[in-house]
């Protein structure tokens, strides 16, 4: 993607702060140091602590990521998915990379559509996706902040109503994180669920929902361990992630066809066989038209967590340049090597009627047998259970960094503990720990009905929905005046990006609240739009609640870690380091 022309990245912010990082009393000496009341002194300072000391932050977390592991925060994350298909569908989301996600998926779309739609819906989700991505990725550029979205939206909101907005922002965005990473672990618990149910059937314990919630708290304490250890771990843990998801690509592309030598399905079958599975009563209820377009959630769901990038812009190397490029790189990357590979797979189906009805934990492992046999199967579960739990650790990487932010903004109740970093590894820990007690105690819903904890995890991929649609609707409209664009921007691309991706959006989050199984019972029925409204009120409620209590009474915006007289200092020293190489500089 070629740099077009645009403000530099260390454009002042306008309206967003009120103008706070305005040069109006510098204090700096000749010499370009700066010392106030004994709190700063000259130290090494990088471009990008002084863009962060203009958005009003010091830096607190450890800068030493780069280009590929923001690609691969955003890349591993990019996989929402659902339950093997069955009565009581459900609608859980993982964040992995698609060699996990697409097989999650795979049994619900050759029910809601079958092989064509399965084609037709990801290639359409797809391409849209990477649109969606670069209209995302020009504003993490201009706005590089853990806070993500959330911030982007205080800045671009204008005085009026950037607080609330913010404020609403926030929750959606934080609870769309948080919540997602049970969904991705129980995604992962089935993968290896599915494996013993090949070669123990009998085991009744295999079915049980205490054995499965078991399972899933074990796998999260794994993908904890890297977010509580050091920097250095998290990068070998990205890579060690990488590897397996080229692993599994590779057996794909190099076992399955010649497992099946001789026996592939025809292009007729692949791209025009059409399943209407979606009418489980005497009589059918849903059209064909209308179960393409539930279909679609096949590839939707797959695609998402474009801010994982921006959520480590506090620790990612010239962040301006590569938590935008890590952001659409990753979705092209995705798409580029998703779409053959969904289409190889689909020639490969040995026995659709088998596939659409099978018994485990996750069909996908119906397919597998058909393929490369049981001990085949086994294996490629096993390393999906890898896969997908090194995906839980992205998605708890994000959430954690999320809540970070949340918390230095003192959003979130208990905001000071959570806040606190690590003296030694510059790691949010508390923040950590909150996330994974959060997805263990959500993960209790699997003891009870699974169709509870669907709708949770399916409300996270609509409350995520939303808080995008809001801050392009904002960046478009009463922030339009107010975005700076950095170095990397879209140029005149921005504005029709920008539409397309508010219409994109707006419709996606409307299709998730459709039925998914007709007829329509308390067993069936999708209850988002009910958790949806449960997680909306609680965060209207906390904003208009009396006796100053409520955040309208106190919460004025993403709150600082610099005065303005700090920011002006660390701004200069950055300058002057930027424009000579080297400088002293202000350490907080």
């Amino acid at each position: 993607m070629p740099e077009l022309s645009g403000s530099p990245p260390n454009a002042n912010l306008h309206g967003g702060k009120g103008n706070m990082y305005k040069r109006e009393d510098p204090l700096l000496g000749t010499s370009g140091e700066r010392v106030e009341n004994g709190d700063l002194h000259p130290q090494s300072m990088s471009q990008d602590e002084g863009l962060l000391a203009r958005l009003g932050y010091k830096q607190e977390l450890n800068r030493g990521l780069g280009l590929f592991e923001t690609w691969a925060a955003t890349f591993a994350v990019l996989e929402r998915v659902t339950t093997p298909y069955n009565i009581a569908t459900t609608d859980q989301m993982q964040c992995m990379n698609f060699v996990s996600g697409m097989p999650i998926l795979f049994g619900f779309v050759m029910m809601t559509g079958g092989p064509q739609a399965a084609f037709t819906s990801w290639t359409m989700v797809s391409l849209c996706s990477c649109l969606l991505a670069l209209a995302l990725a020009e504003i993490a550029a201009a706005l590089p902040t853990a806070g993500g979205i959330y911030f982007w939206t205080y800045c671009l909101g204008g005085p009026e109503w950037a607080p609330f907005l913010s404020w609403m922002t926030a929750w959606w965005n934080w609870s769309a994180w948080v919540m997602a990473v049970p969904g991705t672990q129980q995604g992962a618990t089935k993968f290896l669920i599915s494996a013993l149910q090949i070669n123990y059937p009998d085991a009744a314990i295999l079915y049980q929902g205490w054995f499965s919630w078991l399972v899933t708290v074990a796998g999260l304490i794994v993908a904890l361990v890297p977010n509580i250890s050091s920097q250095i771990w998290l990068q070998r843990y990205f890579r060690v992630a990488i590897a397996i998801f080229f692993v599994l690509l590779f057996l794909f592309w190099t076992w399955f066809p010649i497992a099946v030598a001789g026996r592939f399905q025809s292009a007729s079958f692949v791209f025009q066989t059409f399943h209407n599975g979606i009418n489980l009563g005497p009589k059918q209820e849903a059209s064909d038209a209308y179960c393409w377009v539930i279909s679609l959630l096949f590839g939707a769901w797959e695609f998402g967590g474009y801010d994982a990038s921006a959520h480590l812009a506090e620790e990612t190397k010239d962040a301006s340049k590569n938590v935008a490029r890590g952001m659409w790189l990753s979705t092209v990357s995705t798409t580029i090597f998703s779409i053959p590979t969904l289409v190889l797979i689909l020639y490969c189906i040995q026995d659709f009627e088998a596939l659409i009805s099978a018994t485990y934990a996750n069909n996908w492992a119906e397919f597998l047998v058909q393929v490369v046999g049981p001990r085949g199967a086994t294996a490629i579960l096993i390393l999906n259970w890898i896969d997908c739990t090194c995906a839980t650790a992205a998605v708890i990487l994000s959430a954690t960094r999320v809540t970070f932010a949340l918390s230095r903004d003192k959003i979130l109740p208990g905001s000071a503990l959570f806040r606190k970093v690590n003296g030694v590894n510059l790691i949010p820990i508390n923040a950590a720990l909150l996330v994974v007690f959060i997805a263990a105690a959500v993960s209790c819903a699997v003891l009870g009905s699974s169709v509870a904890f669907g709708a949770i995890t399916a409300t996270t991929v609509i409350c995520q929905s939303i808080s995008y649609l809001f801050v392009l609707i904002t960046r478009h409209t009463v922030g339009r005046s107010r975005f700076e664009p950095a170095q990397w921007n879209l140029g005149h691309l921005a504005l029709p990006m920008g539409c397309f991706s508010i219409l994109w959006l707006t419709f996606l989050s409307i299709i998730l609240l459709f039925p998914q199984v007709f007829p329509v019972t308390p067993q069936t029925l999708n209850y988002s739009p009910i958790c949806l409204g449960i997680v909306t009120s609680i965060s209207v409620i906390g904003w208009v609640f009396p006796f100053g209590w409520g955040g309208r009474y106190w919460f004025k915006g993403p709150a600082n870690t610099l005065s303005a007289a700090q920011a002006e200092a660390l701004d200069d020293q950055s300058e002057v380091r930027s424009n000579k190489g080297t400088v002293s500089s202000i350490q907080i």
